[in-house]
């Protein structure tokens, strides 16, 4: 009977650990740093040593999302999602992290290349364009400047980085884009489905036009692996095949939308782990 209990007691708590790690958005971040090594090792496979990028990465993406959800929850008081009241029950504490995680990024900066910290001040300004213009005003345009931010940092930075850019890891960083408008429009096809969103891209162009968006990313993804990335088995190859599959598991998921209504957020986010497997 205490072994029971005592299970019981350790599933409750791996359940409120792993709740709290979706809800704020560490999974998100988490797979942005798996995403931003695999670009980081293009084209060959390199060793990764920069730790520096990748903690600044990972706590200004935190930093974004959250601040996200943040002024959603000001700008459109009625969205209540599940996402949105964790954020909003805990925003003392949240602001108060992201605060730390602010100073901590800046400090970074100064032990940056020059040409990163520009780069990085742009991607900042247009944060700065997406949330305090667009998202308040048109906030059914989140799933088009999201992707853009998204990818500007976890594709732009390694190849800033890069001393040279070869034009393979230039068509991976378009189809990793195309992903990342799967990942927006699928969450705003579910949030839609749910009615917890009220004004998202699904809403404004339809279920139909937002299915046929995200299969034809899937197409164009698969098309450009049978033309460029399946003649060999080197590091771009391997990369272009684990995102082929990203992308279709993501039309999956929606295609077969009743059966992952409960839990499609953590599925589709965790498909971006998924390069682990050429590391």
């Amino acid at each position: 009977m205490s072994q029971i209990l005592a299970e019981s007691m350790i599933l409750k708590v791996f359940s409120r650990v792993f709740d709290f790690f979706l809800l704020s958005n560490l999974n998100v971040v988490a797979a942005t740093i798996v995403c931003f090594v695999a670009f980081y090792k293009l084209p060959n496979n390199q060793p990764f040593h920069d730790f520096l990028s990748l903690a600044q990465l990972g706590l200004t993406c935190w930093v974004i999302y959250v601040l996200d959800r943040l002024k959603d929850n000001i700008s459109t008081p009625g969205i209540n999602t599940v996402r949105h009241k964790f954020h909003y029950d805990n925003q003392f504490i949240l602001q108060i992290l992201m605060i730390a995680a602010v100073s901590i990024s800046i400090a970074i900066a100064f032990f940056q290349p020059i040409q990163l910290t520009i780069y990085g001040f742009l991607i900042i300004l247009l944060t700065c364009f997406y949330l305090y213009f667009v998202s308040p005003k048109f906030p059914f345009l989140k799933e088009f400047f999201m992707p853009i931010i998204y990818s500007l940092a976890v594709v732009g930075v390694p190849f800033v980085l890069n001393s040279s850019i070869s034009l393979s890891s230039w068509i991976l960083g378009i189809m990793f884009f195309g992903i990342t408008i799967q990942n927006t429009f699928s969450f705003s096809f579910f949030e839609n489905m749910e009615k917890e969103s009220l004004d998202n891209i699904c809403k404004k162009i339809g279920t139909t036009n937002t299915r046929k968006v995200i299969n034809y990313i899937t197409a164009f993804n698969i098309f450009v692996l049978i033309f460029f990335f399946s003649n060999q088995t080197n590091y771009p190859n391997l990369f272009g095949f684990v995102l082929v599959f990203i992308s279709l598991a993501t039309s999956l998921v929606v295609a077969a939308a009743p059966k992952f209504r409960n839990n499609y957020r953590w599925i589709i986010d965790g498909l971006l782990f998924l390069p682990l497997i050429i590391f």
